[in-house]
């Protein structure tokens, strides 16, 4: 990388704190969801698709995430769901409430 480091143009300005935790980090995520989604998606109506979810609590905060599976994809993290209100109200991170996450994802 040194090596290479005296090639870059006088002019170059790295990218700001900003832009990395802003502008940069969206367009990595935005790269890593779509090539995550193709994999899952490839032969998914051969080998089909295995949804998972877990309950997390993390630094207090109660968490539900949801996972994918499928032939060429082994897990995709789809996404992290906030359970917070559901367990103010007395509610479980039982199968049924993390049932209730997934399906309008399938």
């Amino acid at each position: 990388m040194i090596k290479t480091a005296r090639f870059v143009p006088v002019t170059y300005v790295p990218p700001s704190r900003k832009d990395i935790g802003g502008r940069l980090l969206i367009e990595n995520y935005n790269i890593h969801m779509t090539e995550t989604t193709s994999k899952l998606l490839q032969d998914a109506e051969l080998f089909g698709l295995t949804a998972m979810g877990d309950g997390a609590t993390i630094c207090k905060y109660p968490l539900t995430n949801v996972l994918f599976a499928g032939g060429h994809e082994h897990q995709a993290l789809i996404d992290v769901i906030d359970s917070s209100d559901h367990m103010a109200f007395g509610g479980a991170k039982d199968a049924r409430y993390i049932a209730s996450k997934i399906m309008p994802l399938m």
